[in-house]
């Protein structure tokens, strides 16, 4: 059975599922250990195989722990998660829990845990992430040096967390909270255009790369006159100029800095570009964008619009899937569209809902394998009538959908209807069959 563990519980005698991969370096071919099925590895250290050991990698299909110092040079490549074969060798103690429980069904494809694994998870990472870029923001307002490692630790955790389960970080992108220079707001373009990246096929080594640039993509932002970014109303001209200097300004603070590559600082820079050549602050288009600035633009976009402010209510999530579905190859990128759609699926957590038998219901957990029918939690009945109780109910088990089907999506702000406490309720109330949990 394989169990995917903490790399802290990773002891000698277990077998690590594990593959050899070969580098070509200076006309020779060197021997690295990969790690299947893993979260981290992406200090840019790898385990090198010596003499015939990869032979023996490839014939057993990964490798026996055999002493300590392995351990060691495996945690020392940025390893935080393995998976471990107890059927070709050692199990952990009795006392020590995997990360996923090996006997349920296993995640569906390309997620290493469960939703509900990873999910409290997630809003951990999510709010120490997002303190630590509000305090990174403040810092450069303030004149102060960033403390570019810190982010930098906070971009590999949000990574982390999406290797694991995507879908969980993704989910909670639907939490808007105003600040004075977005933290919130760049934390939910982060942790979409880090997600798009994996969906993309992207190394994983990339990604903490790509999710700090996404993080500071509008540090700019800091540059902007107070009176200008909080402004509660439209920008009149001159402030309008005046708040598309940002995107300069984030590349100006990277350069400055020195800690950034040329890709970051294109990535904050480049943002607000659009194919069309009618973006700031360079109207470039097309190949001279970069492209995770392209997979940033829609992402940026995106939560822009799903966001409530004084001059305007929030577009529902759907709405804004449409309307950036209709600007693909004009301003964004089409492959950069359909990857957003693929991560947020036809119908994102928190979305309110009606189905075929007049009942309403807001969509609770995601189903990567078809977005069509996610697990929803049913909040009326036939006639309207509000339930006692939040009933949960996967689309995907015909058992427990008996016939439901998803009809429309309805807009929360006209209902006058607070999601956030809606999934509260539902968290804390909701009602689940036996079989939903497992």
């Amino acid at each position: 059975m394989k169990k995917l563990i903490a790399i802290d519980n990773l002891q000698v005698g277990m077998f690590l599922d594990a593959e050899a991969v070969t580098e070509s370096k200076d006309g020779e071919d060197l021997k690295y250990l990969s790690a299947l099925n893993s979260v981290g590895g992406v200090s840019g250290k790898r385990a090198r195989l010596t003499g015939r050991m990869h032979e023996k990698v490839e014939a057993e299909g990964g490798l026996r722990i055999a002493s300590d110092s392995m351990v060691e040079r495996l945690k020392s490549t940025g390893l935080s998660m393995v998976t471990i074969d107890t059927d070709k060798g050692s199990d952990l103690p009795e006392d020590v829990k995997p990360v996923t429980d090996p006997n349920r069904k296993p995640p569906p494809e390309g997620r290493l845990v469960h939703y509900d694994e990873e999910i409290e998870k997630a809003k951990e990472v999510r709010d120490e992430t997002t303190d630590t870029l509000k305090t990174a923001l403040s810092d450069v307002a303030e004149g102060k040096e960033m403390d570019v490692e810190k982010v930098q630790e906070a971009g590999g955790v949000i990574s982390e967390s999406i290797l694991r389960n995507v879908d969980a970080m993704v989910s909670l992108t639907r939490i808007k909270k105003h600040d004075p220079y977005t933290a919130m707001h760049c934390m939910n373009v982060c942790t979409l255009v880090t997600a798009m990246a994996m969906h993309d096929g992207t190394d994983p080594a990339m990604l903490p790369m790509i999710t700090t640039a996404a993080l500071l993509h509008d540090v700019g932002k800091t540059r902007v006159p107070l009176e200008v970014l909080n402004k509660p109303g439209r920008f009149e001209p001159h402030e309008l100029q005046e708040m598309r200097k940002h995107a300069t300004h984030s590349g100006d603070i990277m350069r400055e800095d020195g800690s950034f590559s040329d890709e970051q600082i294109a990535i904050a820079e480049q943002h607000h570009e659009m194919m069309d050549g009618t973006g700031y602050p360079k109207a470039l288009s097309g190949d001279q964008i970069h492209y995770y600035a392209r997979l940033t633009a829609v992402a940026d976009v995106y939560d822009a619009l799903t966001a409530k402010r004084v001059y305007k209510p929030a577009m529902p999530m759907y709405q804004a899937l449409l309307r950036i579905h209709k600007l693909k190859n004009t301003e964004f990128d089409e492959h950069a569209v359909d990857l957003f759609v693929k991560t947020l699926g036809l119908y994102p957590v928190g979305s309110l809902v009606e189905f075929n038998t007049g009942e309403q219901g807001i969509v609770f957990e995601p189903n990567p394998k078809d977005s069509r029918k996610p697990g929803v939690a049913l909040l009326t009945q036939p006639s309207k009538k509000p339930r006692a109780a939040p009933y949960i109910v996967n689309l995907a088990i015909r058992s427990q959908a008996e016939g439901r089907e998803i009809t429309r999506v309805l807009d929360p702000e006209k209902m006058k209807i607070d999601i956030e406490k809606i999934m509260a309720d539902v968290e804390a109330r909701g009602e689940r069959t036996e079989r939903m949990r497992r």
